[in-house]
């Protein structure tokens, strides 16, 4: 056998063994060996690699079988670390995660948005901070998304367009130059569909809708993104929706963004507790008009199905008010207006946490770690 062709195989072995111990957490080398067929001499020096390396530590012992206990081996969750921060028009979150994207800390911050390097170094200030509380070790930390309401460039290091902070042109530089990690912009629909993707392993193809006090979307393919030529996986809250209707940000009236917002709700009673609280109390004011928003919700939903056979997944603020009555609605009003009436149920509310959107940040920075050393 070549010197590449043992190399390769003892590559492939590694991999093998490392993705074994990550998905069972807990095992031992006997385990690795019946499960895997991998020999014990060619086991055991892998097992002490990746023990220096940190990746694994010998945690107590499995239950005797009649001879000497076998030693626990355990996958160290924190050996690396990922932090995501969010940044929004009133505040900031930071949050890492472990290899397991199971969050380590989180933190939000109250503090208005501005296009400065004196809000910036505040900021990397607070992430120093984070990580220094939570005793996180520099060497451990593969990076830092950084993420907020705007299209990003596609190497992630500047924002093409970022009107509703103001901060079009701002570059990753703003914090690199004060953070030591690698740092990468993230547009916020794709940072939460990412948190969507890796807590749902069996999601494949979706229409991600990002519904806070603005929309934004993901178009989910393969359980990759739809990567488009300028727009990513497009902007679809800019739609059309009603002809010279409401204004909207971007300068244009009645995109899908000005109805279905949660603004839209917003500005019925101040805040989505007092609205939804009322809603479900019956009442009629607000329950007239969240038929109204669920009609302009419906007929975006439909426009985007007629374009790509996929189905919705609605996260964001709005995501936690729905109930299943307000799903079944929404089909209803589908199939009661749509060219093609299925019976299928393609609507789906996300399940995902309040900080999402900084945990998909943290994300891409652990599925990249995770494929470097298991492929997974």
């Amino acid at each position: 056998m070549s010197s590449m062709t043992t190399s390769y195989v003892r590559q492939k072995n590694k991999q093998a063994i490392l993705k074994y111990i990550y998905n069972e957490k807990c095992t031992c080398q006997q385990l690795i060996c019946e499960t895997l067929g991998i020999s014990r001499p060619t086991v055991i020096p892998i097992l002490r690699e990746y023990a220096e390396e940190g990746l694994i530590i010998k945690d107590g012992f499995f239950d005797s079988t009649g001879g000497r206990k076998a030693n626990a081996l355990v996958f160290v969750a924190n050996s690396k670390v990922a932090l995501g921060v969010e940044l929004l028009i009133d505040a900031y979150k930071i949050t890492a995660v472990d290899l397991y994207g199971e969050t380590i800390a989180s933190i939000h911050i109250q503090a208005p948005f501005e296009n400065s390097e004196d809000y910036y170094h505040i900021v990397c200030d607070s992430i120093k901070q984070f990580i220094s509380e939570n005793n996180i070790a520099s060497d451990k930390i593969l990076g830092i998304g950084i993420v907020l309401q705007g299209l990003i460039s596609s190497d992630g290091t500047y924002v093409t367009y970022g009107k509703i902070l103001n901060c079009t042109g701002l570059t990753i530089d703003s914090f690199t130059k004060q953070l030591s990690y690698p740092c990468k912009f993230f547009h916020d629909a794709e940072a939460a569909a990412q948190d969507e993707l890796w807590q749902n392993p069996a999601l494949q193809n979706a229409i991600y809708m990002n519904i806070r006090s603005h929309v934004s979307g993901a178009v989910i393919v393969n359980r990759d993104f739809l990567q488009g030529t300028e727009l990513k996986s497009g902007v679809f809250e800019h739609m059309s929706l009603v002809p010279s209707g409401r204004s909207c940000y971007c300068g244009r009236k009645g995109c899908v963004e000005t109805y279905c917002s949660t603004q839209a709700l917003l500005d019925m009673e101040g805040s989505l507790d007092t609205f939804f609280k009322k809603l479900r109390n019956d009442d009629k004011k607000c329950k007239d008009y969240w038929i109204k928003y669920l009609n302009y919700l419906a007929t975006s939903i439909n426009n985007l199905r007629m374009f790509i056979d996929y189905p919705i997944i609605i996260g964001g603020t709005l995501a936690p008010y729905l109930q299943e009555s307000d799903i079944r609605l929404l089909h209803q009003m589908i199939y009661d207006n749509t060219a093609f009436p299925t019976d299928s149920e393609f609507i789906h509310a996300s399940q995902c946490t309040d900080f999402t959107i900084s945990r998909g940040a943290a994300l891409p920075y652990v599925k990249k770690f995770l494929f470097s050393v298991m492929e997974i």
